[in-house]
């Protein structure tokens, strides 16, 4: 239903640098069946039939006016049916295509589109540049650049079939009276010399005339010319991609390229399906509280620790039986973390930090280097070494032989946790402003869990008189990606929060991080410039350490245990709470770690003050196989059965 007294709203000019239209083209009153539109006297909505052929069209004066999709809707019905018209051109239903067309009244493009762009495919740039002058674009818009393209490409395909002379004759007569990048035209000069048509391509980064060249050349001249003139290529297919990809933003593991995706059904993040929420695994070789675990990169293998002492090395490959017992530590153990090939795991113990060899299990180093407990180690992404921070305010760089080769120039906080972005380029610390006096720092050994505002002072959560209580989020730029290290590293900004800051995790891609901050939040952060773009709240972690990480295959969820037992999970897009998973009991949750490379399908696995590691997956069918397959997702249809 269109309501024929629709306002016709004009048509914004481009300000983006495309060619714009100058009105006639799509809606030019090519009725099939001769009819005109009626108005009714009472303003009614016209009701578009098989019988009246064009109405659609004829609302519109030329290229002016806007006519909703439906009632209500912001969307043009012209674009629309454009885009329905080329989408069943590709698809090969060209009967269907002119039986629309003739219908609405729209036509996809003009004519002359259709034979510009068969013109730029088949090479015949006399014709092209004929017909761009005869393109409905503003007179006012700059074809100099769409000239330059076209010519270039000319000159290119001279030149490759080895015809200097015309080659010559378009640079000096065609493209150097543009007066158009002079750098560009200078280089393209320097390919007379080209003694063969590989070099020509090598030099030029060009795959030739036969090979793709003239494609990307016409995707190139789309991104000139306006969309309302130029239709983009398989523009329906791109809009539903982006549909796509914003399903799947809602599910923790999906389907694979070459897997059916159905867009009927919008993807529930609250869907048991959607994310991991069974406990298919519950480790308890540990003898008292855990704090801390970390999957290997190869997503192979998970470490955990704790209040016990001890490191075990748990192998996934077979379902999670204890591979190793690290016990060589004097204190509970705080921190873990692999290297990036998985071959040392370090563990921090008070001021201690140990080096293991993971394929045997031996300490290859113990290093202490620190005056009090440390609050984290990060690898290099390198794997050439690692980094360590302090409640004494330092930040160590070590190598592989376990030297210190660089200190922090500044490090203005007693350092809770630190992370290095996977690509090299910051170092990003959380902590606390100096204390008067260093001794006031509280050792880990009374409980992990309890932060310095907790721990120190008068035992009642306050801070002693005169200390300096600053919760700071620091940012640091690692000069050449880490490859200059210590007094090279420059303070790129600093953020101070209310409340303690206990623990911080990065995104793969290093834009944006998650910071813990108590007793009831987490921040969300973009590295950049320090926005905090998000509060996820919900859970509870007190005055305690409570880890958070980013979870699902695009990173598209934010998990954080709790005091109270359980494990939250926010949908990072929205900050919306999806799940309270119960798997410890009513014992703190310390930890949580997502398994982003595992082969055995999705996963996580969390840790608590029960003393137990509990590792989530997706609930499996009655066949024994996870639904991550099911729902609103499609199974391939067999055509040679569908034929029969």
């Amino acid at each position: 239903m269109v309501q024929s007294n629709a306002p016709a709203h004009p048509v914004a000019s481009t300000s983006n640098g495309h060619a714009a239209l100058i009105p006639s083209p799509f809606a030019s009153n090519r009725h099939s069946n001769g009819l005109a539109s009626t108005s009714s006297s009472s303003n009614s909505a016209k009701s578009v039939t098989n019988g009246t052929g064009g109405l659609d069209a004829m609302q519109y004066e030329g290229e002016e006016g806007f006519v909703p999709l439906w009632e209500g809707s912001n969307l043009d019905r012209r674009e629309f049916v454009r885009l329905a018209l080329q989408a069943f051109q590709d698809m090969g239903y060209s009967a269907t295509a002119e039986a629309l067309q003739a219908e609405s009244g729209f036509a996809l493009e003009d004519p002359s589109i259709q034979q510009f762009r068969q013109g730029v495919l088949d090479g015949n740039w006399e014709l092209v540049e004929r017909i761009l002058s005869q393109l409905p674009i503003e007179p006012t818009v700059d074809l100099t650049p769409i000239k330059f393209a076209i010519r270039q490409q000319k000159f290119l395909e001279a030149m490759e079939l080895k015809q200097t002379k015309k080659a010559l004759s378009v640079l000096r007569n065609e493209l150097s009276p543009l007066n158009f990048d002079p750098n560009r035209l200078h280089f393209l000069s320097s390919l007379i010399m080209c003694s063969t048509p590989d070099d020509l391509r090598e030099r030029a980064g060009w795959d030739g005339a036969a090979s793709s060249s003239r494609q990307q050349l016409l995707t190139h001249l789309q991104d000139c010319i306006s969309p309302s003139v130029m239709l983009p290529q398989h523009r329906l297919a791109t809009l539903l991609g982006q549909a796509q990809a914003y399903q799947q933003r809602h599910h923790a593991v999906p389907p694979a390229p070459s897997e059916p995706f159905s867009l009927l059904v919008d993807a529930d993040p609250r869907d048991a399906r959607a994310f991991p929420t069974v406990p298919a695994h519950v480790l308890q070789e540990h003898t008292d509280e855990v704090w801390r675990l970390e999957w290997s990169h190869n997503g192979e293998y998970l470490a955990s620790a704790g209040k016990d002492r001890t490191a075990i090395i748990w192998s996934a490959r077979n379902g999670f039986a204890l591979d190793k017992i690290l016990r060589e530590h004097a204190e509970p153990i705080s921190y873990l973390a692999w290297s990036p090939d998985d071959s040392i795991l370090l563990t921090t113990a008070e001021s201690v930090i140990k080096m293991w060899n993971t394929e045997t299990g031996t300490c290859i180093a113990t290093l202490a280097r620190h005056e009090y407990t440390i609050g984290a180690v990060a690898w290099l992404p390198d794997g050439r070494g690692f980094v360590s921070g302090g409640m004494d305010s330092k930040i160590f760089f070590w190598d592989l032989a376990g030297n210190v080769v660089a200190q922090l120039g500044r490090s203005p906080s007693r350092i809770l946790d630190l992370a290095i972005a996977p690509d090299g380029s910051k170092l990003i610390c959380v902590g606390r402003a100096d204390t008067t006096e260093p001794h006031l720092v509280p050792s880990r050994l009374p409980s992990r869990s309890q932060t310095p505002a907790n721990a120190n002072g008068n035992g009642q959560g306050q801070l002693s008189l005169g200390a300096r209580h600053e919760k700071r989020i620091s940012v640091f730029r690692l000069s050449m990606g880490g490859a200059k290290l210590g007094g090279e590293s420059q303070l790129i900004y600093e953020l101070v929060q209310p409340q303690e800051l206990s623990s911080i995790a990065v995104t793969r891609d290093s834009r944006y991080a998650i910071v813990s901050h108590a007793p009831k939040e987490i921040l969300y952060l973009k590295l950049e410039d320090g926005t905090i773009l998000r509060r996820f709240e919900g859970h509870d972690q007190g005055d305690f350490v409570v880890r958070p990480c980013f979870g699902g295959s695009t990173e598209n969820f934010i998990l954080s245990g709790s005091r109270d037992g359980k494990v939250y999970v926010y949908h990072r897009d929205t900050g919306q709470l999806l799940h309270v998973l119960v798997g410890h009991g009513s014992k703190t949750v310390n930890a949580v770690g997502w398994n982003s490379t595992s082969k055995h399908g999705a996963m996580w696995a969390s840790c608590g003050d029960d003393g137990n590691v509990v590792v989530w997956s997706l609930p499996a069918g009655e066949d024994g196989e996870t639904v991550r397959r099911r729902g609103t997702r499609l199974r391939p249809l067999d055509r040679s059965i569908a034929i029969a």
